[in-house]
């Protein structure tokens, strides 16, 4: 576990499970579009997302003065593209911004600074901005933009209040906010600590109808291909087959986190055959190179479309002297088609191609050409 100095912002969408009621498919479509946005600014600003579950996200900088204006940045952004939608189905973020000591573990983040981060958030309105003392007297007389003052707070298992400040933001309208923040505020809060638990599984299950699938380019040096029986159809017995004990042991055997919710959605009975195959858990022995890192790879849901979701996650690697030596997880959303399944992450494009003996061949293709070499692996199913 490493400790360091951060600035910690805190994000989600205002009243998401009703947009998800009134409209899945299109809440979820557009929930992915404001992630890739909030994760492109975020890097803009020199900062990291190192969570994002749901309509949850939480992102790491090196200065509490970037981590403001990401925040700024992104709020504005959206309240653009909310524009082409009527006021009942705009997606507004509220957030929450902190600067004190966090726990690295494994590439997630711990401490009071992030439970400061999450109670800040559930303190902004829809559209607004809640940081604490620190974030002020280091970012007040470095940014033209005013702070309101909205005194000591007491949160949710927190010993004694916090001082908030509220960012204005185009001259809000300070009594309206007073108002959203003290109704939203438990629910905001309710929703940090639950997480991980509940908000995945209504991510996956929804994503079987959202998704619309793009073309993958071929892979080079990829076993041959197999064409898809069309008329072929899923069935439940993949899900059956997934084992979270297993997946679990197995991950602990090899250092490789894993997030705290696991779950194999039944696929849709539209879904062919053999893109539900892709369904489960996937690891094994075997590494990306000789002295590279071990892998699970987890499919939690896919549509008949082949839009796919779930988790990737890998280990420390067998080099002693590989620079970095954390293992990590992240959540991909991807598709799949006759080429196999494709997604990316940390500039690298990952492949992965069901096999007639029913192993999984993986390719990794980093963006940076320089030192690569054997970069595949093949996974077996985890049963």
């Amino acid at each position: 576990m490493k400790r360091r100095i951060s600035a910690i912002i805190a994000a989600d969408i205002v009243g998401y499970s009703k947009l998800v009621a009134e409209d899945e498919e299109e809440t979820i479509r557009r929930l992915v579009v404001w992630r890739t946005a909030f994760g492109e600014t975020t890097t803009r600003y020199g900062g990291l997302v190192v969570n994002a579950v749901g309509d949850a996200i939480l992102a790491e900088f090196p200065s509490a003065v970037d981590a403001v204006r990401c925040a700024m940045d992104i709020h504005e952004s959206i309240r653009n593209r909310n524009l082409a939608y009527p006021p009942s189905r705009h997606m507004t973020f509220r957030m929450g911004i902190t600067v004190g000591d966090v726990v690295d573990r494994e590439g997630q983040l711990f401490g009071d600074s992030v439970n400061v981060a999450a109670r800040l958030e559930g303190l902004a309105s829809p559209g607004g901005i809640c940081v604490s003392r620190t974030v002020y007297e280091q970012a007040a007389n470095k940014l033209s933009v005013k702070f309101e003052d909205i005194g000591r707070q007491q949160v949710k298992n927190m010993p004694e209040p916090i001082q908030v400040y509220r960012v204005a933001l185009n001259g809000g309208d300070t009594a309206a906010a007073e108002k959203t923040s003290g109704k939203n505020g438990s629910v905001a809060r309710r929703r940090w600590l639950a997480l991980a638990a509940a908000v995945v599984v209504v991510t996956g299950a929804a994503a079987w109808q959202v998704y619309r699938s793009w073309q993958a380019p071929t892979v080079a040096g990829a076993p041959p291909q197999s064409g898809r029986p069309a008329a072929s159809l899923a069935t439940p017995e993949t899900v059956r087959r997934f084992d979270e004990a297993k997946v679990r042991a197995l991950a602990a055997t090899q250092g490789i986190p894993l997030p705290r919710a696991l779950q194999v959605m039944a696929p849709a009975p539209s879904v062919p055959a053999d893109i539900a195959a892709y369904l489960g858990a996937w690891g094994g022995e075997r590494r990306w190179s000789r002295l590279g890192r071990q892998a699970i790879l987890i499919v939690e849901s896919v549509d008949k479309d082949g839009a796919a979701i779930g988790f990737y996650a890998h280990g420390i690697p067998a080099n002693p002297n590989a620079t970095n030596r954390q293992g990590r997880f992240v959540t991909f959303v991807g598709s799949i088609t006759e080429k196999g399944l494709q997604f990316e992450w940390a500039a690298s494009k990952f492949i992965f191609k069901l096999m007639p003996d029913g192993s999984l061949w993986g390719k990794r293709e980093p963006a940076d050409d320089q030192g690569q070499f054997d970069l595949t692996i093949t996974l077996s199913r985890i049963e």
